[in-house]
Protein backbone atom coordinates (compact mmCIF):
# COMPACT_ATOMS: atom_id res chain seq x y z
CA UNK A 1 0.00 0.00 0.00
CA UNK A 2 0.99 3.81 -0.84
CA UNK A 3 1.28 6.14 2.07
CA UNK A 4 -1.77 8.02 1.44
CA UNK A 5 -1.81 11.32 -0.78
CA UNK A 6 -3.14 14.92 0.64
CA UNK A 7 -5.87 16.21 -1.85
CA UNK A 8 -6.64 19.97 -1.62
CA UNK A 9 -10.07 20.31 -2.03
CA UNK A 10 -11.11 23.66 -1.57
CA UNK A 11 -10.31 27.18 0.09
CA UNK A 12 -13.51 28.13 2.49
CA UNK A 13 -13.82 31.15 4.15
CA UNK A 14 -15.40 29.80 7.45
CA UNK A 15 -14.59 26.39 9.10
CA UNK A 16 -18.66 25.35 8.71
CA UNK A 17 -18.26 25.38 5.11
CA UNK A 18 -15.44 22.67 4.85
CA UNK A 19 -16.99 19.14 6.01
CA UNK A 20 -18.78 18.83 2.21
CA UNK A 21 -15.60 18.65 0.86
CA UNK A 22 -13.78 16.37 3.33
CA UNK A 23 -14.83 12.23 1.88
CA UNK A 24 -11.87 10.07 1.67
CA UNK A 25 -8.22 9.96 4.05
CA UNK A 26 -6.01 12.70 3.19
CA UNK A 27 -8.87 15.38 2.00
CA UNK A 28 -7.92 18.73 2.96
CA UNK A 29 -9.67 22.42 3.14
CA UNK A 30 -8.03 25.07 3.83
CA UNK A 31 -9.80 27.75 5.84
CA UNK A 32 -8.42 31.66 4.74
CA UNK A 33 -10.11 34.85 6.48
CA UNK A 34 -7.35 37.29 5.59
CA UNK A 35 -4.83 34.89 5.64
CA UNK A 36 -5.10 30.79 6.16
CA UNK A 37 -6.31 29.69 9.79
CA UNK A 38 -6.95 26.43 9.51
CA UNK A 39 -5.91 22.91 7.22
CA UNK A 40 -9.24 21.06 7.49
CA UNK A 41 -7.92 17.72 7.01
CA UNK A 42 -10.12 14.16 6.91
CA UNK A 43 -7.89 12.05 9.02
CA UNK A 44 -5.15 10.33 7.13
CA UNK A 45 -5.29 6.72 9.03
CA UNK A 46 -8.73 5.88 8.27
CA UNK A 47 -10.74 6.59 11.03
CA UNK A 48 -12.91 9.30 9.49
CA UNK A 49 -12.36 11.40 11.74
CA UNK A 50 -11.60 15.84 11.12
CA UNK A 51 -9.23 16.89 12.53
CA UNK A 52 -8.75 21.11 12.40
CA UNK A 53 -4.70 22.14 12.18
CA UNK A 54 -3.93 25.21 13.34
CA UNK A 55 -2.53 27.85 11.10
CA UNK A 56 -2.55 30.88 12.87
CA UNK A 57 -0.09 32.01 15.94
CA UNK A 58 -2.59 34.66 17.53
CA UNK A 59 -4.72 31.27 18.08
CA UNK A 60 -1.83 29.64 19.84
CA UNK A 61 0.63 26.74 18.95
CA UNK A 62 0.31 26.96 15.23
CA UNK A 63 2.07 24.71 12.48
CA UNK A 64 3.42 26.05 9.31
CA UNK A 65 2.09 25.75 6.00
CA UNK A 66 4.35 25.81 2.81
CA UNK A 67 2.45 26.19 -0.47
CA UNK A 68 4.63 25.82 -3.59
CA UNK A 69 2.84 25.42 -7.00
CA UNK A 70 5.50 23.11 -8.37
CA UNK A 71 5.82 20.75 -5.13
CA UNK A 72 2.19 21.37 -3.40
CA UNK A 73 1.40 21.55 0.11
CA UNK A 74 4.04 20.95 3.35
CA UNK A 75 2.93 21.19 6.46
CA UNK A 76 5.41 21.47 9.83
CA UNK A 77 5.85 20.47 11.83
CA UNK A 78 4.46 16.77 12.53
CA UNK A 79 1.08 16.28 13.35
CA UNK A 80 0.59 14.11 16.67
CA UNK A 81 -3.65 13.57 17.22
CA UNK A 82 -3.22 12.87 21.22
CA UNK A 83 -6.80 12.04 20.81
CA UNK A 84 -9.36 9.62 19.17
CA UNK A 85 -6.62 7.58 16.82
CA UNK A 86 -3.80 8.80 17.90
CA UNK A 87 -2.17 8.93 14.60
CA UNK A 88 1.64 10.59 13.85
CA UNK A 89 2.24 12.16 10.52
CA UNK A 90 3.77 14.21 8.32
CA UNK A 91 2.96 16.29 5.23
CA UNK A 92 5.69 17.02 2.43
CA UNK A 93 5.28 17.73 -0.95
CA UNK A 94 1.19 16.05 -0.87
CA UNK A 95 2.26 13.43 0.74
CA UNK A 96 1.51 12.12 4.18
CA UNK A 97 3.53 10.22 5.89
CA UNK A 98 2.06 8.28 8.37
CA UNK A 99 4.23 7.01 11.63
CA UNK A 100 4.27 3.49 12.24
CA UNK A 101 3.09 2.64 8.85
CA UNK A 102 4.85 4.78 6.27
CA UNK A 103 7.65 6.31 8.45
CA UNK A 104 10.19 3.97 6.49
CA UNK A 105 8.66 5.90 3.06
CA UNK A 106 9.53 9.01 4.66
CA UNK A 107 13.26 8.38 5.96
CA UNK A 108 13.69 6.58 2.25
CA UNK A 109 12.41 9.14 0.15
CA UNK A 110 15.33 10.84 -1.57
CA UNK A 111 14.87 13.49 -4.56
CA UNK A 112 16.34 13.91 -8.06
CA UNK A 113 15.53 17.89 -8.44
CA UNK A 114 17.11 20.48 -6.46
CA UNK A 115 18.97 18.33 -4.04
CA UNK A 116 22.49 18.83 -4.75
CA UNK A 117 21.94 22.59 -5.01
CA UNK A 118 19.88 22.10 -1.55
CA UNK A 119 22.45 19.85 0.07
CA UNK A 120 25.32 22.80 -0.91
CA UNK A 121 23.17 25.78 1.00
CA UNK A 122 22.04 23.64 4.23
CA UNK A 123 25.65 22.41 4.10
CA UNK A 124 27.25 25.88 4.11
CA UNK A 125 25.06 26.64 7.42
CA UNK A 126 26.77 24.21 9.68
CA UNK A 127 28.38 26.22 11.93
CA UNK A 128 32.35 25.53 12.90
CA UNK A 129 31.62 25.26 16.33
CA UNK A 130 28.37 23.36 17.83
CA UNK A 131 24.70 22.25 16.54
CA UNK A 132 22.15 23.77 14.35
CA UNK A 133 18.57 22.58 14.13
CA UNK A 134 17.20 21.46 10.48
CA UNK A 135 14.26 24.09 11.33
CA UNK A 136 16.57 26.93 11.75
CA UNK A 137 18.67 26.37 8.40
CA UNK A 138 15.13 26.02 6.50
CA UNK A 139 13.71 29.51 8.15
CA UNK A 140 17.15 30.97 7.03
CA UNK A 141 17.23 29.88 3.87
CA UNK A 142 13.51 29.95 2.96
CA UNK A 143 12.95 26.25 2.56
CA UNK A 144 11.22 23.29 3.38
CA UNK A 145 11.85 21.79 6.62
CA UNK A 146 11.59 18.84 5.61
CA UNK A 147 13.34 19.67 2.31
CA UNK A 148 16.32 20.51 4.76
CA UNK A 149 15.87 17.53 6.93
CA UNK A 150 16.81 14.81 3.94
CA UNK A 151 19.59 16.97 2.69
CA UNK A 152 21.16 17.14 6.41
CA UNK A 153 20.63 13.19 6.64
CA UNK A 154 22.74 12.99 3.16
CA UNK A 155 25.30 15.05 4.62
CA UNK A 156 25.32 12.51 7.47
CA UNK A 157 25.15 9.24 5.08
CA UNK A 158 27.93 10.82 3.14
CA UNK A 159 30.11 11.61 6.03
CA UNK A 160 30.10 15.27 6.04
CA UNK A 161 27.85 15.71 9.20
CA UNK A 162 27.12 14.83 12.66
CA UNK A 163 23.27 14.72 13.73
CA UNK A 164 22.99 15.44 17.40
CA UNK A 165 21.67 12.62 19.92
CA UNK A 166 19.35 13.09 22.61
CA UNK A 167 17.61 16.30 22.79
CA UNK A 168 20.01 18.09 19.86
CA UNK A 169 18.53 15.08 17.72
CA UNK A 170 17.32 17.04 14.12
CA UNK A 171 20.25 19.34 15.21
CA UNK A 172 23.71 19.25 12.52
CA UNK A 173 27.20 20.28 12.64
CA UNK A 174 29.91 19.84 10.50
CA UNK A 175 32.65 16.82 10.70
Amino acid sequence: MINPKLTLKATVPSRSAASSYLKKPGDAVIVDRQGPRWLILMCPCGCGEEFPINLDSRAGPAWRLYKHERTGLSLYPSVWRKSECKSHYIIWRNQIFLFNRYEEDFYGKTRKDESLRLTIVVREKFPIRGYISFYDIAEIIGEIPWDVLMACRWLVREGFANEGIGKLKGSFKRR
